[in-house]
């Protein structure tokens, strides 16, 4: 609750601090692959299960670890297997550009995802501990992660940038729910400055 209500400050601030407000929109395709396997061997197994999300992000003057921060807040339509709405509101690291001249960033994201009913396809994972598939139940409440690349398009004001995302829903190895609930989608997208 209480990084919710940082995520809506931040959002909300004083239009008189004039701060940049980056809107995304990107869509995704659910994975039945871990989130450890799709990291480190970046192979995946995709089931017709799709996410459309619109976010709103800002940047924060805080930093953590000497990276900039941002605040983001997403929603989140599901389509194909499963036909819900998800909240999501989360906290973002950014890397500064890695090459100079190769406007390249890389983000973490830790936050709250909040889904409008108990999503099928949670229910059913494999995970790093146990590759077996098994069947357990969800929460609509969960613990929301993604990792982003990110690259910048220098032609406009609005400072288009494209982006792949990983969509991570879980329990925290069982922590919200059975260790083996949650979703993984993969996602490209597209953000602009205002």
């Amino acid at each position: 609750f209480a990084l919710f209500l940082l995520i809506w400050s931040s959002l909300a601030a004083d239009a008189r601090e004039a701060k940049p407000l980056n809107v995304s929109v990107y869509h995704g395709l659910f994975s039945d692959t871990a989130l450890g396997e799709i990291l480190i061997s970046g192979k995946t197994h995709y089931r017709r299960s799709y996410i459309t999300t619109a976010s709103v992000g800002r940047p924060l003057e805080r930093r953590f670890l000497g990276f900039p921060l941002e605040a983001e807040a997403q929603i989140v339509r599901h389509t194909g297997t499963q036909k819900h709405l998800e909240f999501n509101g989360l906290l973002l690291l950014r890397s500064q550009p890695i090459l100079r001249g190769l406007p390249v960033t890389f983000a973490v994201a830790e936050g709250l995802s909040i889904a409008t009913r108990n999503p099928d396809l949670e229910n059913r994972r494999k995970s790093f501990f146990n590759p077996g598939t098994t069947s357990e139940y969800s929460r609509n409440f969960l613990n929301y992660l993604t990792f982003e690349m990110e690259a910048r398009v220098p032609v406009d004001a609005y400072q288009p940038r494209e982006f792949v995302r990983v969509h991570h829903r879980s329990g925290i190895y069982g922590l919200l729910c059975p260790p083996t609930c949650g979703s993984n989608y993969m996602a490209y997208g597209v953000r602009f400055t205002y």
